[in-house]
């Protein structure tokens, strides 16, 4: 009983949600008007009854899109408790997505500079949250994988060296770069942003996977390589 209730409340929670989607849409007809979690409700709605999908695409996207275009239908489906026929309809939208957009799969990402990472932060400077983003790098410095490890407050993020640490292992990373937005704009590293950075460093020195750089983005972007504090 208590089952079919929360089945219930689920179904009728989604249907709101759907509801509220269309009537952005419809008073605009214009998708661009649509948020990421519009479009992605929308997306996951014929796939998804038994879960919500306000929840799950709030997990999604805390991911960030660029990183989940990059996943297999396993990982998506390990990630988001997807069945195979989600995650493979979702990786394949992300396909398509990526084709539009004119990205190869097998475009190789290379960093050389600061600004090369600030081109793939894009979908985080404007965020009104700070998220803490690694980016993981072979020998070459070719990108092999991108992940948010914490969401924060409005001025703080939560990071952990072992999570950092965890993630970079399980990919095969000589090396990574960390990165995070400053919601005000403003990119100047505080005292938390040297502390970290420096007990990453250290961390990373243990398990043999170097910090290349600690980047903030904001209206501009601070390097702690290039500022010589790595």
């Amino acid at each position: 009983m208590e089952v079919n209730k929360m089945i219930n409340s689920i179904l009728l929670l989604n249907r709101t949600a759907i509801k509220e989607v269309k009537t952005v849409f419809y008073r605009s007809c214009d998708t661009n008007r649509l948020t990421d979690k519009d479009l992605l409700i929308l997306i996951l709605e014929p796939l998804i009854g038994n879960q919500s999908l306000s929840t799950v695409a709030d997990d999604i996207l805390q991911k960030g899109l660029p990183y989940l275009a990059t996943l297999s239908e396993f990982e998506l489906s390990t990630l988001f408790g997807l069945t195979e026929t989600q995650s493979f309809h979702l990786m394949s939208v992300f396909e398509i997505a990526r084709r539009i957009h004119g990205a190869s799969p097998d475009e190789e990402i290379i960093i050389r500079s600061p600004k090369d990472v600030t081109k793939m932060l894009w979908d985080i400077t404007s965020l009104d949250k700070e998220h803490f983003i690694v980016i993981y790098l072979n020998t070459k410095n070719k990108v092999i994988g991108r992940e948010t490890i914490s969401i924060g407050s409005l001025n703080a993020a939560v990071v952990h060296p072992r999570e950092v640490f965890k993630a970079a292992i399980r990919r095969g990373a000589a090396s990574i770069i960390c990165a995070h937005n400053h919601p005000n704009g403003v990119p100047d590293p505080s005292s938390q942003d040297i502390e970290l950075t420096k007990r990453l460093v250290e961390a990373g020195e243990i398990v043999g996977i170097e910090v290349l750089d600690h980047v903030i983005v904001g209206q501009t972007t601070y390097s702690f390589k290039e500022d010589g504090k790595i």
